[in-house]
């Protein structure tokens, strides 16, 4: 039997709990979109204040300034000053001396020069630098871009969950996010943000049936990083399938291709497997020269690496389980809208497809693909629960 003690402590959590449910019901959809609005203030307040850095930082400055400054040299000094300018004297020292590759980019601006192909083919995202470096410096035009692009995301999920009356599993949504590793990404100058507006924008488009903003969204997707080019294609095929925005989705993905092929013979932009080998077996210096043979021994290797390194140090491969998982359990296929099915299927095939293409093991190159299914998945769940419920009754 229970004593008093424990009698009275379970009565006064229970009235607790009872009157936060009575204030709570009411105001359930006010309070989820409380919720999520003030983490996407707080992400974008820690992005302002506390920005991250990488190394990336000074490619993409130097591709801003590129037009500008077209000398090699002056194009490396100003680029190192821009940045030397926008860190902390700690940080400048870890981006330019910890390594033998960050060394020789700081000291040759040559080999500098030649990493340059992969950065500007991410033409929207250097552009819209460009455009807003005439206002400020290029590295702070870089970062509001990324500042910009968190407060885009977090507006477009609040659209997304009015629409399908889902605003009260706002905190749902921030645990999403949180998995996703959104904040990393917000505080990183990177394009992968800012790609990501625009893939939720295509996928809510689709949605809701409008298939030409659908189509001209993705198509702003690639233009601010061209590897989302795999996800187009499998999203044209599963569209061509099923049939809702098959000929929008195939002229996309033909306008896509056709710009692929132009930027990637205009842009200096050494290849795949030359980006592959530099991105998961060495740094080298300088690209001048440098073209390994293909070898399926150390594709396969590359994938092991990416693979284990997602499953030590990254969450993306866990909550993709995890959704598919829910999907499993808690969804109905059959109950599934049709545009709903088409975006899903073609989502989880493209991530598959993407890693075996080109085997990213950070969680904030799949972002964007893990936040469209977490949300198909909250409101089919949310439609589906509801009409049990309506059923039942």
């Amino acid at each position: 039997m229970s004593n008093l003690a424990q009698r009275g402590l379970e009565k006064t959590f229970l009235l607790a709990y009872r009157t936060a449910y009575r204030v709570y019901q009411p105001m359930r959809n006010v309070i989820g979109a409380a919720i999520l609005c003030v983490f996407i203030a707080m992400t974008a307040a820690v992005v302002h204040v506390y920005p991250l850095s990488n190394w990336d930082m000074f490619a993409y400055t130097a591709s801003v300034l590129e037009a500008e400054v077209p000398d090699t040299a002056e194009r490396h000094r100003q680029s190192y000053a821009l940045v030397k300018d926008n860190v902390s004297e700690g940080e400048y020292l870890t981006l330019t001396r910890d390594r033998a590759y960050r060394i020789r980019q700081a000291e040759d601006p040559e080999a500098f020069a030649t990493m340059l192909g992969f950065y500007r083919l991410k033409i929207l995202y250097v552009e819209t630098a460009k455009l807003l470096s005439a206002h400020m410096d290029p590295v702070k035009a870089l970062r509001m871009v990324s500042l910009v692009s968190a407060v885009a995301v977090g507006g477009i999920l609040l659209v997304w969950m009015a629409r399908t009356g889902t605003l009260a599993y706002g905190p749902f949504v921030v645990a999403l996010l949180i998995g996703s590793a959104f904040g990393d990404a917000a505080q990183l100058l990177s394009p992968d943000l800012y790609a990501t507006v625009f893939l939720l924008l295509a996928a809510l488009f689709y949605l809701e049936r409008l298939d030409l903003p659908a189509a001209l969204s993705l198509v702003a997707a690639f233009l601010v990083r061209p590897d989302h080019l795999a996800f187009i294609g499998v999203f044209f095929v599963f569209a061509a399938i099923y049939g809702p925005g098959r000929w929008n989705m195939t002229a996309c993905f033909a306008v896509c291709f056709a710009i692929y092929l132009w930027l990637t013979r205009g842009s200096d932009h050494p290849g795949w497997w030359i980006h592959m080998w530099f991105t998961h077996v060495e740094y080298v210096p300088t690209l001048k020269d440098f073209d390994p043979p293909f070898s399926i021994v150390a594709y396969v290797q590359m994938l092991v690496r990416s693979t284990v390194r997602s499953l030590m140090s990254q969450t993306w491969l866990a909550l993709l389980f995890a959704q598919v998982l829910f999907y499993a359990r808690c969804i109905e296929p059959a109950k599934l809208e049709e545009r709903s099915r088409v975006l899903l299927y073609a989502v989880f095939a493209s991530i598959c497809a993407k890693y075996l293409v080109f085997p990213h093991f950070e969680t904030r190159f799949y972002l964007p693909y893990l936040l469209i299914i977490g949300m198909i998945l909250l409101v089919s769940w949310h439609r589906q629960q509801s009409g049990s419920v309506r059923t039942a009754s």
